[in-house]
């Protein structure tokens, strides 16, 4: 993986102003993960795994100064895998310090920011590169390098993002059945800014709450965090990194049962050969009941829309897709939850169905199982590729 000339520079910068809880006084949390993934669908594809096992280890380590004004944190992340030589890596998720005074936050160093309000997918949130290479959901991001200043008000508060330097997305071995359907050339990305991975991004955030409503309003100028591919001389693809400006907006609006939730996005290509102008949004809603089976759990109805300009040239799933799906939330001391969902293409009605349940075990350990499964899927929906790749995972995580 190439190294940007500004990778370094949060490094140095920790390491000038000293992390102490390297040799005293620290406080410290880890947290280890078995895991274990079965495909059941014999695939076409000799070369295709059936099955993978992986172990992963995030250890987190923080000192306070300054009277607990000032807090440093480093948090690297480990995973090893049995089948897939890609998903063998390492990764910075956190490197910081960050320092609070009056209303004012500053941080510097590597972290992670999240954005976004809905369940089935986070539109605005853009800030840290995807890592591909640990979920087939999105959810899990490499650190980023960055500058950040926030100043709170009474119920807001702006945030500025300086982001010297940018993270190639990384993607699974063509063995794995989770895998894009065409080679991909890892180590010589292409990008619409000549500086490449040192060009410099900015963002800003302003968000709060108005009584019942939370709200966020984001911007974004630099390098898209998702990449397009361009075909290669030796039959690989390329990714495209094209240079954006995007402007976000979630809504959260909190109204007795319900969770009416919103994200919406225009993001435009400062080079028109790069891309497609697009708007995007996800919206729906969450409704509570309480109290089920005398008390045993609460159940929440949840439903969103996905939307997308681009309609079928959209590179991406969700372009009119419908998501619906059962949270059950149960009362018991291990703190017990599952979440079943579909989505449902609205064009084609290709379908995939995703089931998540975890539970604390002793007092140290939570299981969790997720399985994917994808049905009746057409062979011009973008996930086509997947429509032998149903999955199951179980996951043991032991802290400590």
């Amino acid at each position: 993986m190439r190294m940007s000339l500004w990778s370094g520079l949060p490094i140095m910068f920790l390491l000038l102003s000293g992390y102490p809880f390297l040799l005293f006084g620290f406080e410290d949390s880890y947290i280890l993960e078995l895991e274990a993934r079965v495909y059941p669908i014999d695939s076409d594809d000799p070369a295709r795994f059936n099955d993978d096992a992986a172990v992963s280890f995030e250890p987190e380590w923080r000192q306070t100064f300054n009277q607990g004004n000032t807090i440093a944190t480093f948090t690297p992340f480990g995973r090893w895998s049995s089948r897939d030589s890609q998903r063998r890596h390492t990764d910075v998720r956190e490197l910081n310090v960050l320092h609070v005074s009056d209303s004012w936050e500053t941080l510097a160093g590597f972290s992670k920011v999240f954005w976004g309000v809905t369940e089935s997918n986070h539109l605005v949130d853009i800030i840290n590169q995807t890592d591909q290479l640990e979920g087939f959901d999105g959810e899990d991001k490499l650190g980023q390098q960055m500058i950040r200043i926030s100043r709170s008000f009474d119920q807001s508060a702006l945030t500025l993002f300086v982001l010297p330097g940018f993270r190639e997305r990384q993607f699974l071995s063509q063995d794995n059945p989770l895998s894009l359907p065409f080679p991909i050339d890892n180590d010589s990305p292409l990008y619409d800014s000549p500086d490449e991975q040192d060009h410099i991004d900015f963002a800003a955030r302003f968000s709060g709450y108005r009584g019942i409503i939370d709200y966020g309003f984001s911007w974004f100028s630099g390098t898209s965090r998702q990449p397009d591919f361009v075909p290669g001389g030796d039959g690989r693809l390329i990714p495209f990194y094209a240079q954006i400006d995007q402007l976000g907006l979630d809504l959260q609006i909190t109204s007795e049962a319900w969770l009416w939730k919103l994200e919406a996005i225009r993001r435009d290509f400062e080079n028109d050969a790069s891309g497609e102008d697009f708007s995007a949004a996800v919206g729906g809603f969450e409704y509570s009941i309480y109290g089920l089976a005398d008390g045993m759990f609460d159940l929440g109805l949840l439903a969103e829309y996905h939307y997308d300009s681009r309609d079928d040239r959209a590179t991406v799933v969700f372009q009119n897709d419908l998501f619906a799906g059962l949270r059950f939330g149960f009362t018991d001391a291990e703190s017990s939850e599952i979440l079943a969902g579909v989505f449902v293409d609205q064009d084609d009605q290709s379908t995939s169905f995703r089931v998540e349940a975890n539970r604390r075990i002793f007092t140290d350990a939570r299981i969790s199982l997720e399985a994917n499964l994808f049905s009746n899927v057409d062979p011009g929906n973008a996930i086509f590729y997947l429509r032998d790749s149903d999955y199951l995972l179980l996951s043991l995580e032991f802290y400590f």
